[in-house]
């Protein structure tokens, strides 16, 4: 390349000579050497600084000739390190407003329980956390509604020492009373007295007392606290229907929420850590009432209010041949997304490998001794449905099933060929709850779980269920076994049994097929060799 230079006052053109490989391969090497001496410089300082571990390395080199180091050294030697402290825990409450969103609870002349239920929470949350109580709420806001199961799966998962559920009464009395489980244990007693007996010095008009069970009786216990897993109480703020209640709950609001923050405080005091406290129940605890199903079950679900403005569309269940990875049918996951805000089952949602066996009993054919016979050999759980008809006709095998230590389930007291759908709110109310006071009359026995007729079903039939305080079971696997006079083949009906495990399979089989009963046996031991459990459907009611 060529360039002009100016040199003693003349202009001259020169070329410009390129630098020789050697020139550069020198050059390159001075580069490196200097980079490296760099960073090992900056490595050792890093090494200093690391040994005298206060991280002033430069400060020391710079100013150490004109410090004592021999007094910092001999500080360093004499001041102990502080030792190091485990973080004390932190108590934490589980504070459960009740209702809200598209559930009101009860209300007055224009006052509504889930409103008064969420003001005394935002107080009493205020109060725990200038107390350093941790709080966890159920729901973060009064626009939306929480079903109680999932108010339990909160509580639970947050493994806070204590829950606490407000509500507000409605009805023909006044005061204030606190409820905990029938079968309570010392901790939930300790926490439930403390609580109510600093709510009744805070004042209230009348003090109900403290209350086991639900208002129906001591056979069952309201939802949330019989599920959670920690003492907890339910507190019943007086009437909202009086007006005395109301003056007192809104002048007192603050002082309530002082006077439960502080109970709560004196509880942990007395009992300290709570984790050895969890289902410390009388009785066994929770497992012995879950498995003791001889008089049934008594499920508490928050009531769906206009129920007559739901889809009374009327749906015909079947949960189709399309499956997934594990082999469940897509229907039924479908439809189990589509309608979780109801207490209903299409499928229970788990990757575990459990069967759930059902059998309907629309009527008699001979062949329930002989699956009651294979199931208590097998011992295997399974829920029978049964119509009215069927109870008045066969008392004797309704009584086996109950006493053998199975479940009861409801299948209508008609059985309606058109389905429930078909028919008026009052006369599915009646259909539902017709059968279950039958049996409850007639055999003692509480029943929970109920199966729709020929599965038709509408939204409005599922809010209903939902009202009689029912849990609907359709079924994840079903085929054409009813048909008394045109029976499928043992051998085709076993291998179809098999071939359609899956994981939270919810199994329908008729009482009333000689195929169903001959390859019962059979079809236990070949899914339990597949790795399956048979479980009972009792445990899925938390889920």
């Amino acid at each position: 390349m060529k360039y002009i230079r100016e040199k003693n006052g003349t202009r001259e053109i020169v070329e410009r000579r390129r630098h020789s490989r050697a020139y550069v391969v020198s050059a390159g090497i001075k580069w490196a050497f200097c980079i490296g001496i760099l960073i090992l410089s900056v490595l050792l300082f890093r090494f200093l600084d690391k040994k005298l571990n206060d991280g002033k390395i430069v400060d020391k080199l710079i100013n150490g000739s004109n410090k004592d180091t021999s007094a910092v050294k001999n500080t360093e030697e004499i001041t102990p390190a502080e030792p190091e402290t485990e973080e004390k825990p932190k108590l934490s409450v589980c504070l459960d407003p009740g209702h809200g969103g598209m559930d009101p609870g009860c209300d007055y002349d224009g006052r509504i329980e889930s409103e008064d239920n969420w003001k005394l929470a935002l107080a009493l949350k205020k109060e725990f956390e200038n107390a350093g109580i941790e709080v966890i709420m159920t729901r973060e806001d009064n626009d939306t509604k929480v079903f109680l199961k999932d108010r339990v799966a909160i509580a639970n998962a947050s493994g806070a020492d204590y829950f606490i559920s407000l509500h507000r009464n409605k009805g023909d009395g006044y005061g204030v009373e606190t409820w905990m489980t029938a079968n309570a244990g010392e901790a939930t007693e300790t926490l439930t007295q403390n609580v109510h007996n600093a709510i009744v010095d805070a004042q209230v008009q009348r003090d109900r007392g403290i209350k086991t069970g639900t208002e129906t009786g001591e056979g069952s216990d309201y939802y949330v606290i019989g599920n959670t897993t920690m003492p907890a109480c339910l507190i019943e703020f007086g009437f909202i229907n009086n007006a005395e209640d109301n003056r007192l709950y809104d002048a007192n609001l603050e002082g309530y929420a002082k006077a439960i923050a502080q109970a709560v405080q004196n509880t942990y005091q007395e009992l300290g850590d709570t984790d050895h406290l969890k289902k410390n129940k009388k009785d066994g605890g929770e497992k012995s009432g879950e498995n003791d199903l001889s008089h049934g079950k008594r499920l508490e679900y928050p009531a769906i209010d206009n129920v007559s403005a739901l889809s009374g569309e009327n749906l015909d269940w079947g949960q189709g041949s399309n499956v997934d990875e594990l082999n469940r049918p897509t229907g039924s996951l479908s439809y189990q997304e589509k309608f979780k805000d109801y207490t209903s089952d299409f499928i229970i949602p788990t990757t575990d490998k459990k069967i759930y066996l059902t059998l309907d009993e629309g009527y008699e054919y001979g062949c329930t001794p002989s699956i009651l016979a294979t199931l208590k050999e097998k011992n295997v759980q399974a829920v029978f449905f049964v119509t009215k008809p069927y109870a008045e006709k066969d008392p004797d095998l309704v009584r086996q099933i109950i006493d053998d230590g199975h479940i009861l389930g409801n299948h209508s007291v008609t059985h309606p060929s058109k389905g429930l759908c078909s028919q008026t709110i009052e006369e599915q109310t009646q259909e539902v709850m017709g059968m279950h006071d039958y049996i409850k009359q007639n055999f003692d026995y509480d029943m929970f779980l109920f199966r729709f007729p020929a599965g038709k079903f509408s939204e409005q039939s599922l809010a209903v269920l939902n009202n009689c305080g029912y849990r609907g079971v359709f079924w994840s696997f079903a085929y054409l076994d009813y048909d008394v006079e045109n029976q499928p083949d043992e051998a085709e009906s076993l291998q179809k049994m098999i071939d359609r495990l899956h994981p939270g399979a919810i199994y329908l089989l008729h009482a009333e097929s000689w195929t169903n009963t001959n390859v019962l046996g059979a079809f236990i031991d070949r899914a339990r060799e597949a790795g399956y459990e048979f479980a009972s459907y009792a445990e899925t009611l938390n889920q």
